[in-house]
């Protein structure tokens, strides 16, 4: 491997070289807050029922860390998910000096092979039979947007970086999954909302945004004027479900009315991302309102990135690695931004770094969950150092005493 250039800071290339070991080492493979339901011995019907899969899931989520996943003989396992995280990671990296293009077109074969089966074009969705305290239901590798979207999304950087032209092939498979699977909501004859997978017919407002952000990244590309309008209609209806204060319920139904950190990002970096390809500033003045309240409500003095609106706990590693790529992303249009990015980052490395580099779970007033998640934490982590390691030359100012 080459190192990239000597202003580096020394501790970002610590902290990114002990999380590259530390997955590299497991081959990619880990557990996550919900794949309980992957245990043999959880395997009935009576465990799929709703009322046992969702007492089963959210405690795997709050309480069970290793010793119970190893009881239970769960299975660690590649998260595709998790693949394109990490392979968009491996793709900052190339771009900074490091070689790592081997490791990417492992990642890219691996993302071919746990593509959703039974589906014409390419899609993604998780390891583990999935049951939400809000109704959703997905069967493990049943395809979903998110998903779909940042394996797709890994598939357009891995065209970029490597000119791999396979991987734009798949890149546009999958927004023709987006673009005829998903259900279509239409509010108004100006606005549409993507459902979460093809089975369901949700108001979920980050969903629908990330989805309309690949359609215009590759409507861009292919002057493929439908992807571009549905784009924009999938955009209005994101503007106007945003509340007064400048942030947005996660979705429409009275039970997802709830404001997290990291799902506020989503929708912010997706806004900035539709103007940024398309050149269409119609929802400037939202995305600017939006990224101010998220700047003021969700971190704390030292940093340190709040999971909801209203409260500071939990602390999560996903809400730390979003809020490093969130100010990056967003430091082309804020001079502060880039500097709050590495003040994100050392406070990350303060409190919730684990002795081996990996990243633990949480941090809740009293304790702390030190459950090591490949996908929920380490490889939105790598996407966020690796990231934050392209963004600029590093000073003496980014350190984790700092």
């Amino acid at each position: 491997m080459t190192q990239s250039a000597s202003n580096e800071s020394p501790s970002l290339t610590q902290a990114l070289e002990a999380l590259r070991r530390w997955i590299e080492t497991r081959q990619f493979a880990g557990y996550e807050p919900f794949d309980l339901l992957n245990s043999h011995y959880l395997s009935g019907a009576w465990a799929r029922k709703a009322l046992p899969a969702i007492l089963l899931m959210q405690a795997g989520k709050r309480f069970a860390g290793l010793r119970l996943r190893q009881a239970l003989k769960i299975p660690p396992s590649r998260n595709p998910k998790a693949m394109g995280l990490c392979l968009s990671a491996y793709c900052d990296l190339s771009q900074a000096g490091y070689d790592v293009s081997a490791e990417a077109a492992w990642l890219k074969n691996e993302l071919i092979r746990l593509r959703s089966p039974n589906e014409a074009e390419y899609c993604w969705g998780y390891d583990w039979d999935y049951v939400s305290l809000r109704g959703t239901r997905l069967p493990a590798f049943a395809p979903n947007c998110i998903a779909s979207y940042f394996c797709g999304s890994a598939m357009m950087e891995m065209h970029k970086v490597f000119a791999d032209s396979e991987a734009l092939q798949i890149a546009e498979s999958v927004a023709r999954f987006l673009s005829t699977r998903l259900h279509r909501s239409f509010q108004s004859a100006d606005e549409v909302c993507f459902s979460y997978t093809p089975n369901d017919k949700t108001l979920i407002y980050n969903s629908s945004a990330l989805t309309a952000v690949f359609l215009a990244r590759i409507g861009s590309l292919r002057e493929n004027q439908e992807y571009l309008s549905l784009a924009h209609k999938a955009m209005v209806f994101l503007e106007r479900g945003q509340l007064e204060s400048g942030g947005w319920y996660y979705g429409q139904l009275r039970r997802q009315r709830w404001i997290d950190g990291f799902h506020t990002s989503y929708n912010l970096c997706a806004l900035l991302d539709y103007q940024r390809i398309t050149g269409d500033h119609t929802f400037e003045d939202a995305m600017l309102l939006g990224h101010r309240y998220y700047k003021a409500t969700f971190f704390t003095a030292d940093g340190a990135p709040k999971y909801f609106h209203d409260r500071t706990f939990p602390i999560d590693i996903h809400a730390c690695s979003q809020a490093m790529l969130h100010f990056i992303a967003f430091s082309s249009i804020d001079p502060q931004a880039l500097q709050l990015a590495r003040k994100t980052f050392g406070w990350t490395m303060r409190n919730m770094v684990a002795p081996d580099g990996a990243f633990y779970y949480q941090r809740h007033r009293l304790w702390t969950n030190r459950a090591l998640y490949m996908r929920w934490g380490q490889a939105w982590m790598l996407r966020a150092l690796a990231n934050l390691l392209l963004a600029s030359p590093l000073t003496d100012s980014v350190r984790i005493a700092g």
